[in-house]
């Protein structure tokens, strides 16, 4: 009979697993808290590492702690895992015991045997085994507890945890870096190489004013213009960098071993690329813009001026891409193409790239005056290129001569200009003249000077010689036509374009000789002027044409001239040549008119007096519209007395207490202003032999505002002042008409301003009508509202520092009147003070 299976070969078999699992969690018991120190340790080393305090230490205290700490984690792994055994199965299934919570060792059976060996034994054993299989069916293993918390009472090993995860991530992706550099303490360490950093710039040519333009990596196009210089900067990295554009390259010039820079000039453009090692470090498509040349053209066909026809008129206009340096007129005689051209240049102000102007120009003195001529406009820019204009053709003004000496000698003037090969022709006229010594009126001197010219031509076959014999015979034309005052004419005009001269160049390059230069220009001209106004009144005096002491417009003039010269010496004198050269305008324009200066005649001096006195009438009735406006105020203050809900406003400058007083006073004013007009209206009447009507207009309501203001009533009497000050305007604009009727709107030769020099007058040459308008300067010695110097309403003296308001004067009161306006606006303000800024805001 064969033997029963033994039941614990089968449930041995069925716990292998259980058993092996058992064991590793016994041993992990034991390993862990053998390890636990020197994995601390460990981890202290590598916090030190990832915040880089380790790579920072010098090398033998970095060595030290490395050993120190190496040494440490041996010791404690050999101490820990001294006496540390495999665990056996018993030990196996005592854990798997506890952990199912068995009792009596029931996994015993597994490994005993029965003591007996008969079928009663044997069935007991069985049975035996088969109870102890009941209570092992389910063995559980349980998690390892390896007791570190009674090791580590402190928790330190969660505080190493949470250090580990923050200095990762401190550290970030340079944490394997930084574990690198703190296992090689013995290494030597370079300073790691810095980042390779490019700086590129391109700085345009001066003249286009144009700012330098940094070349960012990430523009992709650029657009400069020629002559643009590039400059390129490479800093760290390894390597010479090349620069390469449009298929050209080349290298970097090193500055030391880790920087290089390259500069080139840009003529073209293309493909501009920066290269290291193969690699481009950055790139632009580059446009190299070329400059074009400038344009320039007439704005309006030259020729002579409209009001001084001895002035040649050049309108002109030019433009360029980065602007116009100098503009020049070239003219060339039509009927002789070979002779030398004629250039007059044209002052530009700055380089600006679009200009247009006109230019003046005095050529009566040139031997082309009175000739037909072609110009062009000749413009440059910076870069030297030229522009020039069509063709014009004209006839360059000449100045108008009655003595037929002087014509003589200009036509003879005129035709060696044309042939000067040919001087049969001009001999034959300097004879004919010779032979008329009458036409000199024993003016030996002139006589003489023609003989000299006649035989200058005669005998010097030079080609100086025809120059030089223009030269005398416009001198010798000047002389014959004015007399005494030919020399006083022409040292001014010398001076004048001295002045003119010495002003361009200091304009061009203003340092400290040119500015001295023109210093002194300009004292000569001031001692010019003088000497010119000096003879123009001695020619009066010889001509016995009396000057009215109460006329010194001329000498006011005189004054002017001088003055305007100081201003402009003084400008020069502390570089500020800007004013300098507005002031030399200014004076340049008194000058053209000083030049046609003539004498009067007894009814043009008649009718000018009586301008005069019509403008001082007229100045009275812009006076008399002052003090109107004053009593018009006194009167709406009176009538706004403050109500109930402005007891606590700002009172008015009236107070009840005095306002019987103010009235008093004004209805005195009212009724002065009154007599003054009636006085007025006389004069006028006597003058023009009509009164205007509006005047009488206002005779009326001066008459019953006086009567109001006696009667206490304001508010009519504010009626009556508001209907005269109205009235006054109106008739003063009558006047003016009536004046302009009778005596001639002052510019067209039919007097002269008040206060004009009746002795002196304008003209645009001899012969042409009477002359116009006064000498330049104060205008008649007036102020802007048309009164005279002298005559203001407070009786003060207003003298020559009386001016204009200038600029900043004239933004000032804008900005007066726009805060006026802004308060006028808010309502939440006393109504007295509201309509005092209406009132205010009257006089704008």
């Amino acid at each position: 009979m064969n033997a029963p299976e033994n039941p614990a070969g089968a449930l041995h078999r069925r716990l292998a697993l259980r058993r092996a699992l058992a064991r590793l969690a016994i041993l992990f018991e034991r390993l862990w808290p053998a390890l636990w120190p020197p994995i601390g340790v460990i981890g202290l080393l590598v916090c030190l590492a990832l915040l880089n305090v380790l790579p920072n230490l010098p090398p033998l205290i970095q060595l030290a702690v490395l050993v120190i700490g190496g040494l440490a984690v041996v010791a404690l792994l050999v101490r820990g895992l001294h006496g540390i055994t495999r665990p056996d199965d018993a030990a196996a299934d005592r854990r798997l015991e506890r952990a199912s919570g068995l009792r009596h060792r029931p996994l015993s059976v597994l490994v005993d045997r029965p003591s007996a060996t008969d079928e009663a034994g044997t069935a007991l054993w069985q049975a035996h085994v088969i109870r102890a299989a009941a209570q092992i069916r389910r063995l559980r293993i349980g998690l390892p507890r390896p007791g570190l918390a009674r090791r580590d009472p402190r928790a330190l090993r969660g505080a190493l945890v949470v250090a580990l995860v923050a200095c990762v991530g401190i550290a970030g992706t340079d944490s394997p870096a930084r574990l690198w550099a703190s296992l090689q303490p013995t290494l030597p360490r370079e300073a790691s190489a810095p980042s390779t950093q490019l700086q590129s710039w391109i700085t345009p040519p001066p003249y286009t004013h144009i700012a330098p333009v940094f070349m960012k990596p990430e523009l992709r196009a650029l657009s400069v213009p020629a002559g643009s210089h590039l400059t390129a900067s490479v800093t760290g990295g390894s390597g010479t960098p090349v620069l390469t554009l449009d298929g050209r390259s080349a290298e970097f010039k090193p500055l030391d071993q880790a920087s290089f820079q390259a500069d080139q000039d840009l003529v073209s453009g293309g493909r501009l690329a920066i290269r290291r090692n193969g690699a481009e470090l950055a790139g632009w498509d580059l446009t190299v813009v070329a400059d074009q040349p400038p344009t320039t053209a007439w704005a309006e066909p030259p020729g002579p001026a409209t009001t001084d026809r001895q002035h040649l008129r050049l309108p002109w206009r030019a433009s360029d891409d980065y602007g116009v340096v100098s503009l020049e007129v070239e003219m060339r005689l039509r009927d002789r193409t070979t002779a030398p051209p004629l250039v007059v240049t044209i002052p530009v102000a700055g380089e600006s790239k679009s200009i247009h102007g006109v230019q003046e120009q005095d050529l009566t003195a040139h031997p082309w005056a009175g000739l037909p001529v072609t110009a062009h406009l000749v413009a440059r820019d910076a870069p030297g290129q030229v522009g020039r204009s069509a063709e014009a053709t004209f006839v360059l003004p000449e100045r108008s001569f009655q003595n037929p000496v002087a014509r003589a000698l200009i036509a003879i003037r005129k035709g060696l200009s044309l042939h000067p090969d040919d001087r049969d022709a001009a001999v034959g006229g300097l004879d004919a003249l010779l032979l008329q010594p009458k036409a000199f009126k024993d003016d030996y001197g002139a006589y003489l000077n023609l003989s000299s010219i006649y035989y200058l031509l005669e005998h010097d076959q030079s080609a100086d010689a025809i120059p030089q014999a223009q030269r005398q015979m416009w001198e010798l034309a000047l002389h014959m036509e004015e007399g005494g005052l030919d020399r006083t004419a022409r040292a001014l005009e010398q001076a004048r374009q001295a002045a003119k001269d010495a002003l361009q160049k200091a304009l061009q390059d203003p340092d400290k000789a040119n500015r001295q230069a023109l210093e002194q220009r300009l004292k000569e001209l001031q001692q010019a002027i003088q000497n010119r106004m000096q003879a123009l009144m001695e020619q009066l005096r010889r001509n016995g044409q009396e000057i009215p002491p109460q006329a010194d417009a001329q000498r006011l003039s005189s004054q002017d001239m001088q003055k305007l010269a100081d201003q402009a010496r003084e400008a020069a004198k502390q570089g500020r040549m800007a004013d300098a050269q507005q002031r030399m305008a200014e004076l340049e324009r008194m000058l053209d008119a000083l030049r046609n200066a003539r004498a009067m005649t007894a009814e043009e001096m008649q009718r000018a007096q009586q301008r005069q006195r019509g403008q001082q009438q007229m100045g009275a009735v812009q006076d008399m519209i002052g003090r109107q406006g004053g009593l018009l105020d006194h009167s709406q203050q009176r009538t706004q007395s403050p109500g109930p809900d402005q007891q606590n406003a700002t009172p008015s400058p009236s107070q009840p207490g005095d306002e019987a007083q103010q009235r008093e006073a004004d209805q005195r004013v009212q009724q002065a202003l009154r007599r003054a007009l009636g006085e007025m209206m006389q004069q006028f009447g006597d003058l023009t032999g009509k009164i205007p009507p509006s005047l009488g207009d206002a005779d009326q309501a001066m008459r019953d505002a006086t009567q109001a203001l006696g009667q206490g009533q304001d508010k009519a009497a504010g009626d009556a002042e508001q209907r005269a000050i109205e009235a006054l305007q109106k008739g003063g604009q009558q006047m003016s008409q009536q004046m302009a009727q009778q005596f001639g709107n002052g510019q067209s030769g039919q007097g002269n301003q008040p206060g004009d020099q009746p002795g002196l007058a304008l003209q645009d040459g001899p012969g042409d009508g009477p002359g116009f308008g006064p000498l330049p300067g104060r205008a008649g010695r007036r102020d802007p509202l048309g009164r005279r110097f002298g005559e203001g309403h407070n009786g003060a003296d207003e003298t020559d520092e009386v001016t204009v308001p200038d600029q900043a004067a004239r933004q000032r009161a804008q900005e007066i009147e726009r805060t006026l306006r802004e308060r006028g606006a808010d309502r939440t303000r006393p109504q007295e003070e509201l309509d005092y800024i209406n009132r205010l805001l009257k006089q704008f």
